[in-house]
């Protein structure tokens, strides 16, 4: 049954990030939490998300800013080791509410955004003050839930033209996502047999990229984000209702 379940989350996660962008994570990772114990859950998508990270990067390389990534990283590395000590400990019911809390923040954020057009803060921005919280919030959610790249793209958006903001966001999620697994396996939340599922369904992720290549221009983006922040939201409120 774990090997179905990777290879399902495999095709959707690239799927859903080549045809739409952010959300994968965040989806998938709650999805699990309704039906496996939340560690059980969180440790066999993780190699999948760094898998497709590593595949998305492959995509922008070099094109990140530097600078920028160097501000945001150190605070986001430190909330990820914090959620995911959270998610190695925590009960199974204090961890189906974290997740589920994370999910309705994400879809109540992601919506909020579309309907102000993305308008953030000013680009220029450099008080160190944003990257502390951002990234740090940032790196709490994704240790628990996958789903830190909704604020890491917070702080990057306004202060990037836009190559250098997909280049810097799959950079930021590339790395969280190696030390993610360096974390989960200290703290026994990753499984050997989840990393080999997750290479054995490498080509689900080139078959759901293609898809996702192939869809992305026939639907509307902002439809879909927002049906989609719709689903997590409404799993996530099923996790809270547990």
């Amino acid at each position: 049954m774990e090997w179905l379940i990777v290879a399902i989350v495999s095709l959707g996660t690239s799927f859903v990030k080549t045809a739409f962008g952010l959300g994968a994570g965040v989806l998938f990772g709650p999805v699990l939490a309704l039906f496996l114990e939340p560690r059980q859950a969180m440790g066999m998508t993780a190699p999948v998300m760094f898998l497709s990270s590593v595949a998305a990067l492959a995509a922008h390389w070099r094109r990140w800013d530097w600078p920028v990534l160097r501000r945001l990283l150190p605070t986001a590395l430190a909330g990820l080791w914090l959620g995911s000590v959270f998610l190695a400990q925590a009960p199974a019911p204090h961890l189906r509410r974290a997740i589920g809390v994370a999910a309705v923040s994400f879809a109540v954020v992601q919506v909020a955004r579309l309907r102000r057009g993305e308008a953030v803060s000013p680009a220029g921005d450099w008080a160190p003050g944003p990257a502390v919280l951002l990234g740090f919030t940032g790196g709490v959610v994704s240790g628990i839930a996958h789903s830190g790249g909704l604020f890491f793209s917070m702080y990057l958006l306004p202060r990037l033209e836009k190559v250098a903001f997909v280049a810097s966001l799959t950079a930021t999620l590339m790395v969280v996502d190696l030390f993610r697994l360096v974390s989960y396996w200290y703290l026994d939340v990753l499984q050997p047999r989840h990393v080999l599922l997750g290479l054995l369904c490498a080509p689900l992720m080139l078959l759901g990229g293609w898809l996702g290549k192939r869809l992305n221009g026939r639907l509307s983006s902002r439809g879909f984000v927002t049906a989609l922040s719709a689903l997590i939201a409404a799993t996530g409120l099923a996790l809270l209702a547990r």
